[in-house]
């Protein structure tokens, strides 16, 4: 790592040493980032998706099959959860190593802080020596330099890289990067060529996020070949074997093999599996009829026929995966859940609720674009691959980051070391001074961020009555903390808040019903009508369900709705102090705002 961070050629002496800065970078964001850890403990930094990766991997930990991802406590007796052993396999063997000098409990602390710092320091390296791809050795120290300071200011990225992160997003983001680092060379590297592939494969089997971005670098790759034809054919046949022998194989690790051709449409599975693999082999049939006839308009036919052939079986078999990966979601969860939901809010909605973020958010990308168009004008013909394949790659985050508000954390840190790169091929002189790191400092995610901020008065006129809520998790029921109390209870089944399940699962022993995941149609439908639902009608259906315990959180999103949508439902009763008969308020294990309550048999 240190070897292609440091310059060839002696910098002068006002040039930083790019492996000095990026360590001191990396200890300073992990300091920052893991302020509220050392405020109020690591494990109540976890956020509801990094509470329920820690359960699963703990189920694993404690001998649930490695094909097997039923999360069995989950809307009993289970949902098949969509996440990847992929990320649970390195926190495993972090815990286990770990254990014998620490025990469970310190073991699992020190892994939700080890892991996204390690993580954070690889995508730092991965940017800065993104950056420095095609620059000559004597540009390089400034380069990296300005190019660790952006990602360092990437906003929108580094609350992935928190202590607690553990969900699957880091891991993608530095994916990503790896397959960026890769994929720009491709012209000049068969080896790349061939990782970048495999760097591909492995991010759609850890979750599908990435997945645009990937298809039109890919199909810049066979674009490149059509184009060049004999010039590119080996290492498109790299990038083509790599995608396609990496996602079989990576189906026969992770896949039983019963199911490698289910429908699964929301994870790594039958359909990401044709795409990818399918994909692969259909390149290096062009590339095969490119080696036999080398005019361009046969490689044009061979790639349309190829791409015809692909898309067509796709849609025949899998015509369902097709609609929005939420479309199984039933309506009134959509109004009552996921519309709340901040990480999945399009840009127009965002922009009516705290237009101040808009800057933060989607300025750093775009003006980026602007950069790499600029760039893949005044570029040299030969190395143009690289910024076309950059340009479509950033642009495909950047329509996702409009679509869901997730999306943004992955544009804002691939447009780092691209900022960069675009500034240097449009004004080479910047590298001989200091206005290189000058110039990306201006025009950072946090400045920009900074700079919305400072004009919110003039962006907020007319926004009244229009917030996005962000309730504190310790008062809305969602630490881990919180739920412990719980655990003193005989192990049961929980009626609870949505956010408040992962807590729950991992804090106890008990069962829950909601949970803010997607494929949980049948237990958050479950809590939202019997907690909407008259008292005597509410009765029945906790009998039918076997429920043990219902909780009532007064501070959380769930329980504001929930008296919205029923004034007169059992939870606005049970919120305004009521007492039915069926129920036993268990003061044992009740706190100002959460209420436990025992159902009577």
């Amino acid at each position: 790592m240190p070897a292609l961070l440091l310059p060839t050629e002696r910098a002068s002496s006002a040039t930083a040493n790019p492996a000095l800065v990026l360590t001191m970078v990396w200890a300073a964001i992990v300091v920052a980032l893991g302020i509220p850890a050392i405020k109020a403990g690591v494990f109540d930094t976890l956020s509801t998706d990094d509470a329920m990766r820690l359960v699963e991997v703990r189920d694993l930990l404690d001998g649930q099959g490695w094909f097997d991802l039923t999360q069995y406590r989950l809307d009993p007796p289970g949902i098949a959860m969509h996440w990847s052993r992929i990320v649970d396999a390195p926190l495993a063997l972090l815990i286990l190593l770990f254990r014998p000098l620490l025990g469970q409990h310190a073991s699992e602390a020190l892994t939700l802080v080890v892991w996204p710092s390690v993580l954070l320091g690889v995508a730092l390296w991965l940017t800065a020596a993104i950056a420095c791809q095609a620059s000559a050795p004597a540009e390089r120290p400034r380069i990296q330099l300005a190019t660790i300071l952006v990602t360092a200011l990437s906003v929108p990225a580094l609350i992935h890289f928190r202590a607690g992160a553990i969900d699957h997003h880091n891991v993608q983001i530095v994916l990503l990067l790896g397959f960026m680092l890769c994929i720009i060379d491709l012209e000049h590297s068969a080896a790349r060529a061939g990782l970048a592939g495999c760097l591909a494969a492995l991010s759609l089997a850890v979750g599908l996020e990435m997945l645009p971005a990937i298809a039109v670098a890919s199909a810049a790759v066979v674009g490149l070949l059509i184009w060049k034809g004999p010039e590119v054919l080996r290492s498109a046949c790299a990038f083509g074997a790599g995608l396609a022998g990496s996602a079989l194989l990576l189906a026969l690790l992770l896949l039983p093999t019963n199911n490698l051709a289910r429908p699964v449409c929301d994870a790594f599975g039958g359909p990401i599996l044709l795409l990818s693999a399918g994909g692969g082999i259909a390149l290096l049939a062009v590339a095969g009829v490119s080696s036999l006839h080398g005019s361009l308009r046969t490689r044009l036919a061979a790639a349309a026929t190829a791409g015809a052939l692909l898309l067509g079986a796709f849609f025949k078999s899998y015509p369902s995966c097709v609609a929005s990966p939420y479309a199984q979601v039933d309506p009134l969860l959509v109004s009552f859940w996921l519309d709340r939901v901040t990480e999945t809010m399009p840009v127009t909605q965002l922009a009516r609720m705290q237009p101040q973020k808009l800057l933060g958010y989607y300025a750093f990308p775009l003006l980026t674009l602007g950069l790499c168009l600029a760039a893949i004008v005044r570029d040299m013909p030969q190395t143009r691959f690289r910024w076309t394949v950059s340009t479509v790659t950033l642009a495909a985050l950047y329509g996702v980051s409009l679509w869901e508000l997730r999306g943004a954390a992955a544009a804002n840190i691939v447009a780092a070391p691209l900022c960069v790169m675009g500034i240097v091929a449009l004004r080479n002189r910047a590298v001989a001074n200091w206005g290189l790191v000058r110039a990306a400092l201006l025009v950072s995610p946090a400045t920009l961020g900074g700079i919305g901020f400072a004009i919110w008065p003039a962006l907020a006129a007319g926004t009244a009555g229009h917030t996005i809520a962000a309730p504190d998790p310790a008062v809305s029921c969602q630490t881990i903390s919180s739920a412990a109390p719980l655990a003193a209870l005989s192990p049961g089944r929980v009626m609870a808040p949505i956010d408040s399940g992962p807590a729950i699962l991992a804090a106890t022993s008990h069962s829950v019903f909601a949970g803010p995941y997607h494929r949980n149609n049948d237990g958050n439908l479950a809590m939202v009508q019997t907690l909407t639902a008259t008292p005597d009608a509410a009765r029945a259906m906790l009998r039918e369900r076997q429920v043990d315990y219902v909780l009532t959180c007064n501070h959380s999103a769930d329980q504001e709705d929930l008296v919205r949508i029923a004034p007169e439902g059992l939870a606005a009763q049970l919120g305004r102090g009521g007492d039915p008969d069926f129920l036993e308020r268990i003061e044992a294990v009740s706190k100002p705002g959460w209420t436990v309550w025992r159902v009577r048999k």
